[in-house]
């Protein structure tokens, strides 16, 4: 792939990222359960039987009912924070027999390894729909701010790869994780934490409506920097443990959404841990 192909995809989805989070927690919300649904159509058909003796009928099916049931939670989320339906308590046990229904499911699809595929549906809720579901409630709860911390989030993490790259490539000879990325280095991981924290300390000027101290950004930043790294290598081990170099081509230049996004769905649950139990944010409470 040209690095000209790779310049404009990169232009075009970081103009669409800062220009949809910043628009407002609305189109936040929005651009992120879009993300969310990319996310989990990928991981479904990442995670397929490739040499299952199901229909493709079969295994396209699967695939809709793992990214359906996988944005549920984003969706509960969303619409508890802005009550556009009233749902009756009691409807939440029809997912009951929906669930259960997979069971059935997978009797009539001849997959090789049912079992698996079953697992990967919890995997899926669990790696990317709960997540989703956080920045669902971190961008609806405050609406008059919530999607600036979504953006600063962004930042800090586009901040820890981009130095991590330049700084890895130029001078990075110790290898950081070689059993699953071998072009991971000591150097480009640490210059990665220390842009990561220029931009928490920075986040403390350009987001003042978000109350935090320049102490509480620089926690932020180091969790998410630190978990950050961690989720990009998680993914890496996906795609390893698959046999595949990118999750998706739907970015030229750039991979799949996973491949994007790999970083910032892992980090947002410590994020999160922190918000809600350590700076004990009144914005954000969880009760």
């Amino acid at each position: 792939m040209s690095l000209k192909t790779r310049t404009i995809t990169g232009v075009i989805f970081g103009a669409v990222m800062i220009g949809g989070t910043i628009a407002s927690a609305y189109s936040c919300a929005i651009l992120f359960l879009i993300v969310g649904v990319c996310c989990l159509w990928e991981y479904g058909g990442l995670v397929r039987e490739k040499e299952s003796a199901s229909a493709d009928l079969m295994i396209k099916t699967r695939q809709i009912l793992l990214t359906i049931l996988g944005i549920l939670p984003a969706l509960w989320v969303a619409n508890t924070q802005l009550k556009l339906v009233e749902i009756s308590p009691t409807l939440y046990f029809l997912l009951l027999p929906v669930f259960f229904g997979l069971f059935i499911f997978e009797l009539y699809s001849k997959a090789t390894r049912p079992f698996e595929q079953l697992a990967h549906v919890l995997m899926a809720i669990l790696y990317v729909g709960l997540p989703t579901a956080l920045i669902e409630f971190f961008c609806l709860k405050q609406p008059d701010f919530g999607n600036l911390l979504i953006m600063a989030l962004l930042a800090i993490i586009w901040a820890n790869d981009s130095f991590a790259y330049l700084a890895g490539s130029q001078i990075g000879k110790t290898p950081f994780f070689p059993r699953i990325s071998p072009k991971k280095t000591w150097e480009g991981t640490l210059s990665g934490f220390v842009g990561a924290m220029g931009i928490g300390a920075l986040c403390s000027v350009l987001f003042p409506a978000l109350g935090y101290s320049i102490g509480a950004w620089m926690l932020i930043a180091l969790v998410a920097s630190v978990f950050g790294t961690l989720g990009d290598l998680v993914e890496s081990l996906l795609k390893r443990s698959l046999g595949i170099k990118d999750s998706g081509t739907i970015l030229p230049g750039h991979g799949g959404f996973l491949d994007r996004f790999d970083a910032f769905i892992f980090l947002i649950p410590f994020v999160a841990f922190v918000i809600f139990f350590v700076l004990e944010d009144k914005n954000f409470s969880i009760l």
